[in-house]
């Protein structure tokens, strides 16, 4: 028994899964998370490095910088309370950067809280207006008549 070509076509096109609009976007929009998702640890990894280098030329700037200020320093003959005075006002400078560090941790720690509950709001919608969506459909499907 041969099948005629138009028998082979309509098979051909049974064995095709029917895809849906949802799956299309959902599928693509997960393509994007999961690669945006594996690139985090890359990107904390990234900003770990740079703070270690900022902190490895910190410190040996400021062993440097120890050794050429007792030359220099003991040759001028520098009062020590000048040096105190430098150390107070450089105290209150290092206060003030503390508490701006904290307080922009702050900000970010609300930024994500509030940004999750606009992402939850969100989300409570889009379920709401899908399911009148999936009323309206039935109701429509209710009005088209069947292929027969």
């Amino acid at each position: 028994m041969t099948m005629s070509k138009t028998e082979s076509q309509e098979n051909k096109r049974e064995e095709v899964p029917v895809l849906s609009v949802c799956d299309v976007m959902r599928d693509n929009t997960n393509q994007v998370i999961m690669k945006v998702e594996s690139l985090l640890p890359s990107f904390i990894e990234s900003f770990a490095n740079i703070q270690e280098e900022y902190l490895r030329i910190a410190r040996d700037f400021f062993g440097t910088c120890y050794i050429a200020e007792k030359e220099l320093l003991d040759k001028m003959g520098v009062d020590h309370k000048a040096i105190e005075g430098f150390d107070k006002y450089l105290k209150v400078l290092t206060k003030y950067t503390i508490l701006d560090i904290d307080m922009a941790n702050n900000f970010q720690k609300t930024f994500v809280t509030s940004t999750i509950s606009g992402m939850k709001t969100y989300d409570n919608y889009v379920k709401l207006m899908l399911s009148e969506y999936a009323k309206m459909l039935e109701y429509t499907s209710a009005l088209i008549p069947k292929k027969s």
